[in-house]
């Protein structure tokens, strides 16, 4: 999961490209999750079937690219705070 990858020791020294493309498995997960609930409450709701079909592609492409974004997100801020030399400290530290 990408809470597990973003406190692992190096996440601050790999390659974006690296970290995105093992995190892609997850991301396409969750976006399968919004899909499936999307299918769901359309499917419940009665919406014609182009818009079903729309509406979960959308869902699932959406919460692929949001989850991305955030553990993008979270990189950038670990490679910040490894650069200002914060390791160790505030929220995410070792106790």
């Amino acid at each position: 999961m990408c809470y597990d990858r973003l406190t692992e020791d190096g996440v601050a020294e790999t390659p974006l490209r690296v970290l995105v493309a093992s995190e892609l498995r997850c991301s396409l997960r969750n976006g399968g999750l919004a899909g499936a609930l999307v299918l769901g409450a359309a499917l419940f709701e009665g919406a014609a079937a182009l818009l079903v079909v729309a509406s979960v592609a959308g869902a699932v492409a959406l919460g692929a690219v949001v989850h991305l974004c955030l553990f993008v997100a979270g990189a950038l801020v670990q490679r910040g705070r490894a650069r200002l030399g914060g390791r160790g400290e505030g929220l995410f530290g070792s106790a």
